[in-house]
């Protein structure tokens, strides 16, 4: 179960187990009718192993509502007593979660987000989830199964042509999925210390679930299908290969493969591309608590048995019950910034909150000059200066030489607010090149953050900046220096720095003009690289680091050396 640093009563009692009294030992699935139809499958853009676009056929069939839930798994463990394994992953710390093949010690009825009986099951392997199936298949004859890659994709989308199902704005994403959004950055902070800050970032909007949710809590897609895209990720019944290239057809039985479809995100992720593929190796991964499954079957029907009614409206009253007691944190502070006063004297001013549950601010000050820059939890890099009660909005504050920056944050009677944008006053200071520089001397970034690694016994103190790059979006990121070039002349580039693929790494520009597209070789640069050239004008000027990948990178660039060439 979920521990935590400050008290989260008002979390796990909101998340309340609801009592499964049916009374039966067996639940027929909700299904729904999916038409027959033709989509547009995959991507001729971003991550290869979904390319390319291809027209597919499907059938008509049925699709469950939604994924297969703990109360509907528990009959069919009560009934048949089918092995388990304490092996699940679960893992969630500082720094998230853990690699797949990880092992854990949880089950699909012991794992530290299980809070009611009408969440996805999880922990779940192919060989449970084709359990499951055979067992309701001999109990109702039913012919159930597991969907396609095909037939999945086809449902998510249920006839959309855009980015996601409901469209292309990634902060509507909490009206339709459990996502990684502001719920689930603020929960995530207060108990683990991790932040999605400087990571894979998180939607801008709030619905109040931080981990796993009830089902059908969000609106449905076109189909009438609930948490396809989000929430869990579903095991599906084909094989899985990088890319939609024809293969042979024993390359495809689903019983020799070596790694099997999965697909919807997880409520870990922001929102992904309809597209959005993923994998499960059949042998040496282990169980994730994330992983669930959803039921298909080639037959349609509009019958629903006694026991789905029953279901459907013992769920119903589960999500009444979570929607109308779920913490909702309120939203930051707007409008916030600074008004000189006199040297590093300031009033710090901000928007009164609409939110009538807000009884008070807290005020953060920056503990180093450039603390707006850099990613992670903020408060590892803020620390609280004062209160206000919530009828002030403004306060008198004051900076170092060095200036600085300060953030706001609006406070419940339980719960705060994220930090608001951070109101900044701060002068980068001016790089001499000949010399050495790291990210500490950045005077601006977009579309990525800084790390700050405070020194030990073993290692100095660190700047650097890093991201991971992911398949669907490449942005580019940019990091501005305020330079201090003694003399025109060509200069031999060192630095220090890290990334997944070999080729140009990132360019440097000297106002606007282009000086040098930097290279990475894995067999060269595993730490530094002075094999460089760079040919940079006497003066002041803008020196910029523009980084844009393709596919998946997770790459780190720590500093920069400009020394008079010698050849």
């Amino acid at each position: 179960m979920i521990n935590n640093k400050i008290s989260l009563s008002v979390l796990v009692l909101t998340l309340g187990i609801v009592p499964f009294a049916h009374g039966k030992n067996l639940i027929h699935p909700w299904m729904v009718n999916i038409p027959a139809g033709e989509f547009v499958m995959g991507t001729n853009s971003g991550d290869k192993a979904a390319q390319p676009a291809h027209s597919v056929k499907v059938s008509a069939f049925q699709l469950a509502k939604h994924p297969v839930t703990v109360a509907e798994f528990r009959l069919f463990i009560q009934d048949t007593h089918f092995p388990i394994t304490n092996d699940c992953d679960d893992k969630l710390d500082k720094n998230w979660l853990s690699g797949p093949t990880s092992v854990g010690t949880a089950s699909w009825d012991n794992h530290r987000y299980l809070k009611s009986e009408y969440q996805p099951v999880t922990c779940i392997t192919p060989k449970l989830a084709n359990a499951y199936v055979d067992w309701l298949n001999d109990k109702t004859r039913g012919g159930y199964r597991l969907p396609t890659e095909q037939e999945f994709e086809y449902a998510l989308k249920a006839n959309s042509t855009s980015r996601y199902h409901w469209g292309d704005d990634a902060d509507q994403a909490c009206m339709f999925g459990n996502f990684a959004d502001q719920s689930g950055e603020y929960f995530p902070n207060e108990q683990f210390g991790a932040s999605y800050v400087g990571f894979i970032g998180h939607a801008n909007c709030n619905d109040g679930e931080p981990y796993i949710s009830i089902v059908g809590l969000y609106r449905p897609n076109g189909f009438g299908l609930h948490d396809m895209e989000s929430n869990t990720s579903q095991l599906l019944g084909s094989c899985y290969y990088d890319g939609y290239q024809a293969r042979a057809e024993q390359n495809m039985d689903i019983n020799q493969c070596e790694y099997i479809s999965q697909r919807g995100s997880t409520w870990h992720y922001p929102p992904q591309p309809a597209y959005d593929r993923g994998r499960y190796k059949r042998a040496g991964w282990s169980p994730g608590a994330m992983m669930g499954f959803r039921l298909a079957r080639t037959t349609q029907s509009d019958v629903q048995h006694e026991s789905t009614e029953g279901f459907k409206q013992a769920l119903k009253k589960a999500q009444h019950m979570r929607l109308a007691t779920r913490a909702m944190i309120p939203s930051a502070p707007k409008n916030v910034h600074l008004v000189n006063l006199q040297d590093n004297a300031f009033e710090l001013r901000w928007q009164p909150h609409y939110d009538g549950r807000v009884i008070g601010y807290d005020i953060y000050r920056s503990i180093l000059p450039n603390a707006h820059l850099l990613g992670g939890y903020y408060k590892e890099h803020y620390e609280k200066v004062t209160s206000v009660p919530h009828t002030r909005f403004s306060n008198n504050v004051t900076l170092s030489n060095h200036g600085g920056s300060f953030r706001v944050v609006a406070k419940t009677n339980k719960l705060a607010s994220l930090p608001s944008v951070a109101a900044v006053h701060y002068d980068p200071e001016l790089v001499t090149i000949p010399g050495r520089f790291d990210m500490r001397s950045v005077a601006t970034l977009t579309n990525v953050w800084a790390r700050h690694q405070a020194a030990t016994k073993e290692k100095p103190e660190r700047f650097y900046i890093t991201t991971v790059s992911h398949l669907y979006e490449q942005p580019n990121i940019l990091a501005n220096f305020k330079i201090n070039v003694k003399k025109t002349g060509w200069y031999t580039l060192n630095y220090k720095g890290s990334t997944y693929q070999n080729g140009t790494f990132f360019k440097l520009w000297q106002g606007d003009n282009l000086v040098a597209e930097v290279e990475f070789d894995s067999n060269i640069d595993e730490k530094t690289a002075n094999r460089h050239e760079v040919y940079l004008e006497q003066g002041r000027h803008q020196l910029q680091i523009s980084v844009k990948r393709e596919g998946f990178d997770y790459w780190s660039l720590g500093w920069l050396e400009f020394l008079p060439s010698k050849n």
